[in-house]
């Protein structure tokens, strides 16, 4: 089994610890690993392309023409797309806050109408990041940027204009889901594998007294927790969106409802746009039920001796 490592270079500070760690599980699966760029791809003969952070996304489709590459091109796209992927959740009438994508601010409105708070997505971050609580304070709508308070307008392009905070379309916008008092304090993630979801987390942070600071990932201070026991739920809805999506490899993250039933929320998985975050590797309990990356690295050797996939 030889399996290329293909990634941006200029992405080293961020992946050497995780190219690290696939290169050792590679070893101990009896095959070899080559870190590849598209300028060395041509040099050396492997049986598989596992793709991590890169930026030449059109380079990247001419060699999927040519090679096997996993995740397959399309599914990174639909994977990074947050738009994409609730429209396919929505659609497939899988379990989802409410969701509203529109180049009219009158959605957003509605939804804050209906609620009092909505939570502005991202359409490219995953994580939490870019994300904004939007709310209605009597007659104006509000946000918060860095503890201040701002008025929200709507225009053609993103700016602080004084104290207002002008949002340009697309909008997603989401229903803001808490635990109690407008917070949340944990997002639960499923890790598939092939037809398997092989492990599960619970990002935990502590602290939470706020809608604003319900934004959990690593980042702003959440902690990972292993999951002893796997919702069973969870696992099929993890796997539907795989299915969807089209991802061999990735992960699935929920919410749960105030009635504990669990909401989809997002997909990533490792692509050339982003990486799935490994940092529970830190958590105390890590141990061999745990290691993804040997999950990961014994699928690959699946699909090398000719297992069916997603493509």
């Amino acid at each position: 089994m030889k399996i290329g490592l293909l990634y941006e270079p200029a992405y080293w500070f961020l992946l050497e610890d995780l190219v690290q760690g696939l290169e050792t599980e590679i070893m101990l699966a009896g095959g070899r690993s080559y870190r590849l760029t598209p300028a060395t791809l041509d040099q050396t003969d492997v049986d598989l392309l596992y793709v991590l952070p890169y930026d030449k996304q059109e380079t990247l489709k001419q060699i999927e023409a040519e090679r096997l590459v996993i995740n397959s091109v399309q599914s990174q796209e639909v994977a990074i797309d947050k738009m994409a992927t609730s429209r396919l959740i929505i659609e497939n009438n899988l379990p989802t806050p409410e969701t509203v994508i529109s180049e009219t601010p009158d959605a957003v409105t509605g939804m804050l109408d209906r609620y009092g708070i909505a939570l502005l997505k991202s359409t490219h971050l995953c994580g939490g990041m870019g994300h904004r609580i939007l709310r209605r304070e009597g007659g104006f709508l509000t946000t918060k940027v860095r503890d201040q308070t701002f008025r929200v307008a709507f225009g053609e392009q993103n700016r602080i204009l004084n104290q207002t905070l002008v949002l340009a379309p697309p909008y997603y916008v989401q229903q803001f889901i808490s635990r109690s008092a407008q917070t949340n304090d944990r997002v639960y993630r499923m890790y598939v594998v092939g037809d398997r979801v092989v492990m599960g987390t619970v990002r935990v942070k502590e602290g939470v007294d706020s809608a604003e600071n319900s934004i959990i990932n690593f980042a702003t201070g959440a902690r990972y927790e292993f999951l002893q026991t796997l919702d069973e739920q969870m696992v099929s809805f993890a796997l539907r969106l795989a299915d969807l999506i089209g991802f061999e490899i990735g992960v699935v993250d929920f919410l749960r409802d105030s009635s504990g039933h669990p909401l989809l929320i997002e997909a990533d998985c490792d692509s050339c746009h982003l990486f799935i975050c490994r940092k529970f590797q830190e958590a105390p309990r890590y141990n061999t039920p745990y290691n993804f990356n040997s999950y990961l690295v014994k699928r690959l050797a699946e699909i090398v001796d000719g297992a069916p996939h997603r493509r």
